[in-house]
């Protein structure tokens, strides 16, 4: 790969306090292929050297490459590694500016998509669910209670419930579709769940999908995830 010493330097600058940092990874990289510094085949450094070469750690560089190749940037190629696609330029740089450098245009879309998968998964759920599936869910929730009583970020605790549950689906293809699209949901629950009162609607919410799963009620666990999510969407188009 062909990155003049200039244009590495420019990593230096990166915001490394920001919570979106991976989204500059993603531009870094979007400007490499814009001046053809990375061309169609170009293998990319590996997740260890890229960290190193943006000075951060190994996440926002896997985060940055999730986003990557589900925007068809790149593509994983065995025996090689993470490569560069054939793209249409112009429609790739509209995709990324779109999804990434204003994220917030895109909320509206992801949870389209996360009501699509999750509310069908947490009717599977309520049918499928095993001991185990249940210890995780619960699990997570008391994650989230201490982290609130700590006032600590819950984020992380909430994608595990959410996780958990659609693993409980028993669907091997919305548990790949939920592990495709974990780090753009990632940003939804950054923004969702910011602030006490958000945390303590969120938490009650899981509570009666967890229950209605508990109990085997298919209709109950679809209707109390989609207010949910519903909720959520609504919350932050407002501003609240």
């Amino acid at each position: 790969m062909g990155i003049p010493p200039e244009e590495q330097e420019l990593n230096k600058l990166m915001d490394k306090s920001s919570e979106m940092l991976y989204t500059q990874i993603v531009e870094r990289i979007r400007v490499w292929i814009i001046k053809g510094y990375l061309k169609e085949g170009d293998t990319l450094p590996s997740e260890r050297d890229l960290a190193q070469m943006f000075d951060v750690s190994r996440m926002p560089v896997s985060q940055a490459l999730k986003i990557l190749e589900f925007l068809g940037v790149v593509q994983h190629v065995r025996g090689k590694g993470v490569c560069v696609k054939k793209i249409d330029m112009h429609q790739l740089l509209n995709n990324i500016g779109f999804l990434m450098l204003d994220p917030q245009r895109g909320l509206p879309d992801l949870f389209e998509a996360r009501r699509a998968i999750e509310v069908h998964a947490a009717k599977l759920a309520s049918q499928r669910r095993t001991k185990e599936d249940l210890d995780a869910m619960e699990d997570a929730l008391l994650e989230m209670e201490r982290n609130i009583v700590m006032q600590k970020s819950v984020d992380k605790a909430s994608m595990r419930f959410h996780s958990a549950l659609i693993a409980a689906a028993d669907n091997e293809v919305l548990v790949k579709i939920n592990d495709f699209l974990a780090e753009l949901l990632m940003y939804s629950r950054q923004k969702s769940l910011k602030g006490s009162s958000r945390q303590d609607i969120a938490i009650t919410y899981h509570k009666r999908i967890f229950q209605a799963i508990l109990q085997r009620n298919e209709t109950q666990a679809g209707s109390a995830m989609d207010e949910h999510l519903r909720e959520l969407l609504a919350s932050i188009s407002s501003g609240d």
